[in-house]
């Protein structure tokens, strides 16, 4: 690897979707390129439509999304499973490594771009699998065909590739600071801009910066031609480098000023006038925001740990509770939890579940925690032991339930909500992030349920035994009420056996209550520059045949 006096190696490039080395592979949106093992691909714009092509994947191919670890031996599929966006890989008799695999080849060609490779794939896979009599896979492929086909077709508004697009060099230079300002276009189209800063020294050649820039910008993608604001030695050898590495020629010109398209020029002013504010603005050192945290509540010492508690319902009925978490100057999603609840109340389903947090002697301790509510909820939390940490609750005002009016201590301080307050906004931020899990991991476990019953009747049979039968039958009622001898003549002695002995346990009234398979879930990579791409779901045409 080359040595770059201007390196942007570990700083944020255009949006990327990474394949992970995993053992069941997952697909992450990520603007941070490593050496990991991963496989890279894009680099993709503008943002909203990398957010619909993540989107797409995980609802098209339904790689899992888990921040889990799976071995195949899970005896349920996750809710992720029955909203079809994951194929389950975490149960065997639904997925098995080898078929998985062929789904991950299949996002791997459609990442690529390599439209007639992916053509030939899947129609292979679609021919085999109806051969071998096999017509719900054979389906899932023709899904795919046809999706990944609408995609394509909406290519003038939703084309994420950037072999077609134009990418412009600007050199900027301030006091001993010196920039340089990529912006891509799309014909008339700005799709993106992105700017690198260096520390200048005496002896530095002025245009360094953009040959060595554009000698590390394209890793995994290369667009049609490349402009820059300054020439610099070894333009056409770069060039050449650049055209031997992505087997097709690029051209490397220079151009300024009134030659520019208006937009380009616009956009470039746009990004310097971002540049300038940038400067007159400080960002908030982390030490910085501990110790105005510590001033906030009077803390002994400076909180390096958060953790935000919020518990959900509707209609004071199946309540659920989650828990964000701030670390060391950073969001730590995968330590995110939630909780399905049997308790018959919110505070007792807050206060059991920071009682369970606490008591896990395996995870480090919170320096402070918030928890949304009143005084009721920081009660109820207060009451679980003598040695807690500091517990603040973030009070709403009436009837902005998506608000803040105030902070309420232990000792009954009440510290007023500040939106000028970097801590206040951290603060407030975890508890949204608790307050939607809470609210999601209600949701899914009220809508999922009927997904899960099943399985509390059947809990002998795997779960692609316990869907044939489903589909056989027709309803659970159905099954519920069906003979050993009806089973038996569909399925074979063998599995009639085992639903006859569950039935009989059902019919006992011993019945486990069934309880929804709710994982945590990730798009994007963690301190990746990519907390952004959250994706939207967009409506594509329909593929024609």
């Amino acid at each position: 690897m080359k040595n770059h006096r201007f390196s942007i190696a570990g700083q944020p490039v255009y949006p990327h979707i990474k394949l992970t080395r995993e053992t069941f592979p997952r697909a992450l949106a990520t603007r941070i390129l490593k050496e990991d093992g991963d496989e890279y691909f894009g680099a993709f714009l503008n943002r909203t439509n990398v957010r619909i092509l993540i989107d797409f994947l995980n609802r098209t191919f339904r790689l899992r999304s888990c921040t889990i670890a799976i071995d195949g031996t899970f005896e349920v599929p996750c809710t992720q499973y029955f909203s079809r966006r994951c194929v389950a890989p975490c149960v065997e008799s639904l997925c098995d490594r080898e078929r998985y695999l062929e789904i991950v080849d299949l996002v791997r060609l459609f990442l690529r771009n390599d439209r007639e490779l992916f053509l030939a794939s899947i129609s292979r896979k679609i021919e085999k699998t109806a051969a071998d009599l096999d017509f719900e896979s054979a389906v899932f492929f023709r899904d795919i065909l046809q999706s990944v086909q609408a995609f394509w077709s909406s290519n003038a508004r939703y084309q994420v590739w950037l072999d077609d697009t134009v990418d412009t060099f600007e050199l900027l230079v301030s006091g001993d600071t010196i920039s340089v300002i990529i912006v891509s276009q799309r014909g008339r189209r700005p799709l993106g801009e992105i700017v690198y800063e260096f520390s200048t020294l005496a002896d530095d050649v002025p245009t360094n910066p953009i040959r060595e820039v554009i000698d590390q910008f394209y890793v995994h993608h290369l667009p049609r031609e490349i402009r820059v604001s300054h020439d610099f030695e070894g333009r056409a050898k770069l060039a050449a480098g650049l055209g031997k590495r992505f087997g097709r020629k690029i051209n490397i010109s220079v151009s300024r000023g009134p030659v520019r398209p208006v937009t380009t020029q616009r956009s470039l002013v746009r990004v310097r006038d971002s540049l300038e504010l940038s400067a007159l603005s400080k960002k908030i050192d982390v030490n910085d925001l501990k110790r105005e945290l510590r001033g906030m509540f009077e803390l002994k010492d400076l909180p390096s740990r958060i953790e935000a508690f919020d518990a959900a319902h509707i209609s004071a009925t199946g309540f659920a509770a989650a828990v964000s978490v701030w670390k060391d100057g950073k969001d730590a999603p995968n330590e995110y939890e939630h909780w399905t609840s049997d308790r018959e109340s919110e505070l007792s389903t807050l206060s059991e579940f920071v009682k369970r947090r606490l008591s896990d002697r395996d995870r480090e301790r919170p320096d402070l925690i918030l928890v949304d509510g009143g005084p009721a909820q920081l009660k109820a939390v207060l009451s679980i032991a003598d040695d807690l940490p500091f517990v603040i609750a973030a009070v709403k005002p009436k009837g902005k339930h998506s608000s803040i009016s105030h902070f309420l201590t232990a000792d009954g301080r009440r510290i007023e909500y500040d939106q000028d307050s970097h801590a206040a906004r951290l603060l407030k931020r975890l508890r949204d992030d608790a307050h939607d899990l809470a609210n999601a991991a209600h949701r899914l476990g009220r809508d999922m349920m009927h997904f899960y019953e099943l399985a509390a009747i059947l809990p002998s049979l795997n779960e692609r035994d316990r869907q044939a039968l489903l589909r056989e039958f027709g309803s659970i009622s159905r099954i519920v009420n069906i003979s050993f001898a009806e089973v038996e003549g569909r399925f074979g002695k063998r599995i009639a056996m085992r639903v006859s002995k569950d039935l009989d346990a059902y019919r006992s009234g011993a019945l486990a209550r069934p309880a929804p398979l709710i994982v945590p879930i990730r798009f994007v990579e963690s301190d990746c520059a990519a907390e952004d791409l959250i994706p939207i779901e967009a409506r594509l045409p329909k593929s024609r045949k």
